[in-house]
């Protein structure tokens, strides 16, 4: 479920009850006394936690991302004006109670149209644990002739969710294996384009480090510390330096 949904939800069931809860104070109820103030009480609490997290969580990241896009010649926007959430890619749809993206940006880079995007998605509904998932995702355009090819750390939840679909692809490197699951409906375009130097190049990025080819796109994307506001430079480095290790059988088509 999108943030945006679950915050209409909440607002909504609040506003419901508060409207009942008047209805029944004006026909002389007399439990509708207490039932307001019990709700008044509880809708400061939920509106405090609501604008604490967005005061505390959401401001930092917002101005640090509009500063540092800005900085490297990119349109910070907020949210998710493009609807990038509805792309198929496989980190947008990891198996999650509530995602977001909170701060887009566009630029030319390379000579090509780039989209930036902060992405989280929290894994369970336990609001008393901090189990969110923080994502920087550099989208750019694909070749033509390539197939949809998914490269994302091995977790779990994509294992079940991709438990039924795209065929799970072993590469020759076990250690590769025990990293990175790998997806592709062409077995052929997938050795080709993940092949020795590649397997390397993730492998020594560390834990968090994905890409995907999905249609005219390309994402590569970043798993980001709670703590960390200033990525969005090394983020945008890290996707020319995946380029940089497309191999070259892929870019020119003869694989």
């Amino acid at each position: 479920m999108r943030a945006t949904t679950a915050q209409r939800m909440l607002i909504g069931l609040g506003v419901f009850l508060m409207v009942g809860t008047g209805l029944l104070f004006l026909t002389g109820n007399r439990e509708a006394g207490r039932v307001a103030r019990e709700m008044f009480v509880l809708g400061v609490v939920v509106g405090g936690t609501f604008w604490l997290g967005y005061r505390f969580r959401v401001l930092p990241r917002r101005d640090s991302f509009r500063g540092q896009t800005e900085a490297l010649a990119f349109t910070p926007r907020e949210g998710d004006p493009f609807g990038l959430l509805d792309l198929p890619f496989t980190v947008f749809h990891w198996a999650g109670s509530v995602r977001q993206i909170e701060n887009t940006a566009t630029g030319s880079h390379g000579g090509h149209q780039i989209v930036i995007a902060d992405y989280w998605f929290a894994p369970t509904a336990a609001e008393q644990v901090d189990d969110y998932e923080r994502y920087t995702c550099v989208i750019g355009p694909s070749m033509a002739g390539w197939s949809d090819l998914t490269v994302v750390p091995e977790r779990l939840v994509s294992r079940l969710r991709d438990a039924i679909g795209v065929p799970l692809i072993n590469m020759e490197l076990e250690e590769f294996n025990r990293a990175f699951q790998i997806r592709a409906g062409d077995a052929r375009f997938a050795s080709a384009f993940v092949d020795a130097r590649m397997m390397r190049w993730l492998l020594e990025r560390g834990p968090g480090v994905g890409f995907e080819v999905s249609g005219a796109r390309v994402m590569v994307f970043r798993r980001r510390a709670t703590a960390s506001l200033d990525d969005v430079a090394d983020s945008l480095a890290l996707y020319d330096d995946f380029v940089e290790h497309i191999p070259q059988v892929v870019v020119a088509g003869s694989f």
